[in-house]
């Protein structure tokens, strides 16, 4: 197995820098395009933008040269993950993406699935001017976001008294790209339980290679 090779402080503020220029870029496509775009068609690469740019944070703040997932399947066994923290990760996974992760100390993974699943949640907002929350208008639509329990409950607290008073151009769009942030925690969630899966291996491999009491192993 390859060491992992850690990056130095001047590449971790790179990462970072870059991850953050990314981040506002995608802002500015996007308000730019909402504002003189009547199809909003650069807002898929806003979005793109944005979820490369948190991922490049996460490899900054993390420090280290490998991707997320290949770091956790070389990382080390760390405590044991018991049944119950299990159970615990994935119901704090739903009411916010990523926190699952952060209980287990997956930090830069926790970051990276807040910041997307987060800006996109925002980014289908903002293009319903508030509207997309709604179990009377949208059950169908309103059935996915309950994949995403904490931030669609606040949204929908915050715009419960918004009405469908006016023309929206991009409601259509909001509504779809809510869902599917809401969708991406259903990944998270899966994510996490597999994390949570490979760390009981890892610890289980090394004492089935111990030698049994009295004997050899085979």
């Amino acid at each position: 197995m390859e060491p992992t090779v850690r990056l130095t402080p001047r590449e971790r503020l790179l990462r970072i820098a870059g991850g953050a220029s990314l981040i506002a870029a995608g802002c500015a496509v996007f308000a730019y395009s909402k504002a003189n775009d009547p199809e909003n068609r650069a807002a898929i690469l806003a979005i793109v933008a944005i979820a490369i740019g948190s991922s490049w944070i996460g490899h900054g703040l993390r420090g280290r040269r490998d991707s997320l997932v290949h770091r956790d399947e070389e990382a080390p066994p760390g405590p044991p993950i018991s049944p119950e923290l299990t159970l615990a990760g994935i119901l704090a996974a739903w009411i916010v993406p990523g926190l699952g992760h952060l209980i287990i100390g997956r930090r830069a993974k926790a970051l990276l699935y807040f910041a997307t699943i987060t800006l996109a949640f925002l980014a289908g907002t903002a293009l319903a001017e508030g509207r997309n929350l709604s179990l009377e208008r949208d059950p169908i639509y309103f059935g996915a976001y309950l994949f995403n329990a904490g931030e669609t409950a606040l949204g929908w607290f915050l715009t419960r008294h918004l009405e469908l008073d006016h023309k929206i151009r991009f409601l259509q769009l909001g509504l779809t790209y809510t869902a599917v942030a809401c969708l991406l925690n259903v990944v998270a969630m899966m994510d996490f339980v597999a994390t949570c899966g490979r760390s009981v291996a890892a610890r289980r491999e090394p004492e089935a290679g111990a030698a049994p009491p009295g004997g050899t192993p085979s």
